[in-house]
């Protein structure tokens, strides 16, 4: 324990006074020091940077009080309708486990002799299935078919991603966020496997188109379903995905509250009940 210090100012026997608790010595030396500054409980919350910035743009103004008000201002909402985003990118994680998988034995069945004979057998065998049904026309019968076709090879193509018949632990997830289309040849572009696959429903089109004679409304439904096939492939699209009216999710939710919840209240602490 520190001894008792007994402070008497000079030239003043009068206000001089015994101080029976003990003062600590950094406390007394600045009670004896007059021309030491007096230490400010703001300025010792502070770090030294913002005292330097407050004092140098105010000039000996004191130090401006924080508005909790101004501080969170509200993220502002979306006003596009269509988000896109891109997917499987050439980062260094990927293109190591796309090198690391090898052969992709997912997408290069497409370049396997007969695998080009398969659209028209197929196309042909559903033709045959449907002119079967009694009462069918050949109009409807080629429209069924090439609706039948293009909504199959969506599916298969454009829908489903990554690798449905293998382990992720032997691809190591390099072709999760890929489609077939975009597995094919490596995602190179303009191969002669996709420029077959491309012609084929073109094809279809137009000998639907043919055999419909030109009716205005199966010319439309036949049209609309092939720009719906042919738009996926499309290079400039090439690992891009259209998400309609998504929510934005980013950061906190809007709007703000008016002012930031107490630090002395949590949520898990009760209240105490008042007596009766």
């Amino acid at each position: 324990m520190p001894p008792a210090v007994t402070l008497t100012a000079p030239h003043s026997p009068s206000r001089s006074r015994s101080v029976s608790q003990p003062i600590p010595e950094d406390a007394a030396l600045d009670t004896l020091s007059p021309l030491k500054s007096t230490r400010s409980t703001v300025y010792r919350s502070q770090s030294s940077n913002s005292i330097r910035n407050a004092s140098s743009t105010s000039h000996g103004s004191s130090a401006p009080t924080p508005n909790f008000r101004t501080t969170a201002k509200g993220r502002a909402r979306s006003s596009s309708l269509v988000t896109v985003t891109e997917v499987g990118g050439d980062d260094p994680d990927n293109v190591v486990d796309r090198l690391g998988v090898g052969n992709n034995e997912n997408a290069d069945w497409v370049n396997a002799p007969g695998a080009w004979m398969i659209h028209p057998l197929l196309i042909l065998l559903g033709k045959m299935l449907i002119d079967a049904i009694p009462g069918m026309t050949q109009d409807v019968s080629w429209t069924i078919v090439n609706l039948g076709y293009i909504t199959v090879s969506f599916l298969i193509f454009h829908h489903n991603t990554g690798i449905p018949f293998e382990s992720n632990l032997t691809s190591a997830g390099a072709y999760d966020d890929l489609t077939l289309w975009e597995q094919i040849d490596s995602g190179a572009q303009y191969t002669p496997s996709k420029k077959w696959l491309t012609s084929v429903p073109i094809g279809l089109f137009l000998i639907s188109t043919h055999y419909t004679k030109y009716d205005y409304t199966l010319f439309c439904l036949n049209f609309a379903a092939l720009i719906f096939v042919l738009f996926p492939k499309l290079p400039v699209l090439h690992r891009l995905r259209f998400h309609f009216a998504v929510p934005d999710t980013d950061g906190a939710p809007t709007p703000y509250a008016s002012r930031p919840p107490s630090p002395f209240m949590d949520r898990s602490t009760k209240l105490p009940s008042s007596s009766s």
